[in-house]
């Protein structure tokens, strides 16, 4: 600390702990004041501001003091950091000084004590209540009294209190309020001193920034409000609200010397703290609307009068409860607690704008809303919401979500009680509507406030469905924001992405793809964004897709690919849609016949004749084939039976005897599976090998018609020349035997008709037609091939006749169906020798006994190794033919009696 010697007029300086008594001079500055620089020198005999500390130097040696401190000349204000420390110091020097001269010089007497421009001066308050003497002299350096015996006046004409001015009361008993009016009315010479003039009062250090201007009033409020929570800080007013919770100068507190705190609700809150984004506080808020207005009560009130504490005007700015801001700010109201039920508006954690000091133009005024009157009841707030908010809340919220009313809306949600009825069934379904109806700032309301699971499956869709559905852009951007899936698709066919490019929403689409959709994603049919685009014919959400990644190649779905959703059925701009799509892609692709290869397949499938035509021309290779069954666009086309489509690959040159890669089948041998007569019919009149076989089976087409039971295909391929005794590679089987198998009368009749042979036999298990008819319980097919004079005792290889085959498939029609022909009902198998009624026992099939007992089967038949139908029975514990079997006579094993025999078989059931 630097004092100057009044005894040379000389500057010395001490260290903290040695500071030898001193006085303090307060005064208002004037032209040509003495620096540190000129003090000692020539120079400062020569300014003005000289006779000034000369004048005080006398004084304070007069009155016993060897120093004494000049702001003027004992501060080095050439150094910022000094200067910083200075005024973050200066309270305390004030303080810590044996006396004070306050030198009013434009003070010729007492009479104008109270009107010297030293009262109006921000930097002289702190030096009016810090130190505990003061002796105010005139402009002549004659004495006009003391502080203690100036008291009245001064307080009259400051507003500061008597209690401060003698040191009685302490500046922490006064609220911030309080405090801040006293400089109400004060200047400075730069704004920003303002605030700096007011660090001791509250106790504040905080560095120096000019420049800066009413922000260092803003620095100051947020340095309070880490050391106090006093909410009198924002009882302020004044029209200049750019600084919003917090105000621009001192002059917005002028009117707030009575506002005291005051808490009438018995709660503790948080700690206020301060963001880049505003203050954060806990406050009750009252809505009152519209468009977000209500009033937060802060715990203060004025002085003397009734309960009534202050309430200042904020706006919920996105109707969120998240970020409000300060409004009507040149006033605040006083709210009457005995109308206030405090359970209805509790404490909510809000976060208030600090606002932007930035220079603007006036607008005449603060900003005006539609508010509530001056001492207005809270319970009267927001009554035009309607009974119907009071007894069905739910109800009213859905309603005035669906009709957009976000006034409506927010204000209910203001209310604690009004929140605490709804369901989430209320939530869910008041959010659904404002989807729908593309209400954003309902529905940012409704997210706000809500707890619910945003992407929740719902059967109607999720929410981000709906609005993507809808096309509303503004609304999709909003559940994005606060959280939700971008690929959040609910039970439902499409995700979001997908259902906007079906509807052509461009400007949905790009958002979704921006925030991270799948582009390539497939929904529960296997289609894609770009395909629903591609089926609708929306040219520039197609385009757009592309531009942004998504995969051309969707083929690998049997279920998808470019022309999957065209059928006949659909109207002729689709298929116009589809035919522009291959276009664009095919520009955007050129010199990649990968993409054009794959198409070509599914024109060739689905038979779309003008893009096949398109991609032929573009150079895609007629042989090309696809990547799961290695077919060539030629066997797509037969295997569909797209007759034109063939013509077309055929004059172009497509290669009728072509081979898939999986089964190595022929387009002719297709054609005769897929039963495509007509096709069938021209793939012959263009040459096609009539006895040609598949890689796999070694069928010839005419096996795979008889096979697959197409009638008119065998007719034909009879007339052409097929072999009608061709065997495959595999099983050795004949058309005829194939038919037999597989149950197709029709075709075994035809077969018969045309020579073939009745008694043909496969070349693995040597059976004949009719055992194969048999075995498979063709009832209708035996019955013709016994009319044809099938040979009914013919056996394969293991001596099975088809009587014997009818059993073990336990088709008790075509065993008597064979007994009614003539079957031999003893016949036995070569390996087991076993009779069919021990073939039936042993399968347990009770009909097949009963029906050939009555056909006068032999009980008392045995296998190789002896055992009888009987022994079977009860070797497998089927107790029911056991019982059968000795109804009808059956012999017991030697010694044994028939319960006996009965009890052990049951036994052996249980046991099996």
């Amino acid at each position: 600390m630097r004092l100057l010697n009044t005894g040379i007029l000389e500057v010395e300086e001490f260290g903290d702990d040695q500071v030898p008594p001193y006085a303090i001079l307060s005064h208002t500055w004037g032209d040509e004041e003495v620096t540190l620089q000129d003090i000692g020198g020539i120079r400062a005999s020569n300014k003005k501001g000289y006779e000034k500390i000369k004048s005080c130097c006398s004084l304070a040696r007069a009155h016993g003091y060897n120093y004494v401190w000049i702001d003027t000349c004992c501060i080095d204000k050439t150094s910022s950091a000094e200067l910083s420390e200075a005024i973050n110091s200066m309270y305390r020097w004030y303080e810590e000084a044996d006396v004070c001269y306050c030198y009013l010089s434009d003070v010729p007497s007492k009479t104008n004590f109270s009107g010297s421009r030293w009262f109006t001066r921000g930097w002289t308050l702190q030096e009016l209540i810090a130190p505990s003497t003061l002796i105010f002299l005139d402009e002549e350096w004659k004495q006009l009294g003391t502080g203690a015996g100036l008291r009245q006046e001064i307080s009259d004409c400051t507003g500061i209190p008597i209690g401060i001015l003698s040191g009685d009361d302490d500046l922490e008993t006064f609220s911030i309020a309080q405090r801040m009016s006293w400089a109400g009315k004060r200047r400075t010479s730069r704004i920003e001193d303002g605030a700096y003039c007011l660090l001791g009062i509250f106790g504040i250090n905080m560095p120096l920034i000019y420049g800066e201007r009413e922000t260092a009033f803003i620095r100051l409020q947020e340095e309070i409000m880490r050391i106090s929570d006093d909410h009198s800080l924002f009882a302020w007013k004044s029209t200049d609200n750019r600084g919003g919770l917090l105000a621009t100068s001192p002059a917005a507190f002028i009117s707030s010397n009575n506002i005291v705190q005051f808490n009438p609700f018995d709660t503790f809150s948080n700690p206020v703290t301060v963001s880049s984004r505003g203050v954060h506080l806990e406050l009750r808020f009252i809505g009152t609307g519209p468009r977000g207005l209500g009033l937060a009560i802060l715990h203060c009130k004025e002085r003397g009068g009734d309960e009534k504490p202050i309430a200042i005007y904020l706006r919920d700015i996105a109707l969120t409860m998240d970020r409000f801001e300060r409004v009507r700010s040149e006033e605040f109201e006083r709210l009457d607690l005995r109308t206030f039920r405090p359970s209805r508006f509790p404490m909510r954690r809000m976060c208030i704008q600090k606002g932007r000091l930035t220079r603007r133009r006036k607008t005449g005024g603060g900003e005006k809303c539609d508010g509530i009157a001056a001492n207005a009841s809270p319970e009267g707030m927001g009554a035009h919401l309607g009974g119907e908010q009071e007894s069905q809340p739910g109800e009213a919220l859905l309603q005035a979500a669906e009709r957009g009313l976000d006034d409506h809306v927010w204000l209910m949600l203001t209310q604690s009680d009004v929140e605490a009825a709804l369901s989430h069934q209320d939530w869910w379904a008041a959010l659904m509507g404002a989807v729908r109806g593309g209400h954003e700032v309902v529905v940012k309301i409704l997210l706000a406030r809500s707890n619910i699971k945003i992407d929740l499956e719902h059967e109607e869709g999720t929410l981000l469905w709906w609005a993507a559905r809808m096309g509303h852009e503004a609304v999709v951007k909003a559940l994005l924001k606060s959280g939700i899936d971008a690929d959040s698709g609910g039970r439902v066919r499409r995700r979001p992405l997908a259902e906007a490019a079906g509807e052509g929403h461009e400007a949905v689409v790009r958002l979704l793809i921006d925030r991270g959709a799948n582009i390539d994603a497939k929904d529960k049919s296997g289609c894609t964004p770009l395909l629903w685009a591609a089926e609708e014919g929306h040219k520039a959400v197609a385009q757009l897709l592309l531009d942004g990644g998504a995969d051309i190649r969707v083929w690998e779905n049997d279920h998808s690919g470019l022309f999957y959703r065209l059928d006949d059925s659909l109207l002729p701009p689709y298929y116009e849609g589809y035919e522009t799509i291959v276009r664009l892609v095919l520009d955007m692709e050129s010199g990649d016949d990968d993409w054009g290869r794959m198409t070509l397949q599914w024109a060739a499938k689905e038979g779309y004749e003008a893009i096949i035509r398109l991609l032929l021309d573009r150079g895609i290779s007629i042989e090309s084939r696809d990547d799961k069954q290695g077919r060539t666009p030629l066997q797509w086309a037969v295997k569909e039976g797209r007759e034109d489509i063939i013509r077309l690959l055929l004059d172009r040159g497509a290669n009728i005897e072509s081979r898939d890669d999986k089964q190595g089948q022929t387009p002719l041998q297709w054609a005769a599976e897929e039963g495509h007569e007509a096709v069938v019919r021209l793939l012959l009149d263009r040459g096609a090998s009539i006895e040609s076989s598949d890689d796999n089976w070694g069928r010839t087409p005419l096996q795979w018609a008889a096979k697959e039971g197409h009638e008119a295909v065998v007719w034909l391929l009879l007339d052409r020349g097929a072999s009608i005794e061709s065997r495959d590679n595999n099983w050795g089987q004949t058309p005829l035997q194939w038919a037999a198998e597989e149950g197709h009368e029709a075709v075994v009749r035809l077969l018969l008709d045309r020579g073939a042979s009745i008694e043909s036999r496969d070349n693995n298990w040597g059976r004949t037609p009719l055992q194969w008819a048999a075995e498979e319980e063709h009832e209708a097919v035996v019955w013709l091939l016994l009319d044809r004079g099938a040979n009914m005792e013919s056996r394969d290889t293991d001596g099975f006749t088809p009587l014997i085959w009818a059993i073990l498939r336990g088709c008790e029609a075509v065993v008597l169906l064979l007994l009614k022909g003539g079957a031999n009902i003893e016949s036995k198998d070569y390996y087991w020798e076993r009779s069919p009624l021990s073939w039936a026992a042993k399968e347990e099939d009770e009909g097949i006994m009963r029906l050939l007992l009555d056909w006068g089967a032999n009980m008392e038949s045995k296998d190789r190794h002896g055992l009888t139908p009987l022994s079977w029975a009860a070797e497998k514990g089927h107790i029911a033919i056991v019982w059968l079997l000795l109804e009808r006579g059956a012999s017991l094993p030697p010694m044994v009696d028939s319960r006996a025999y009965l009890i052990g078989s049951r036994q052996r059931r249980i046991a099996w």
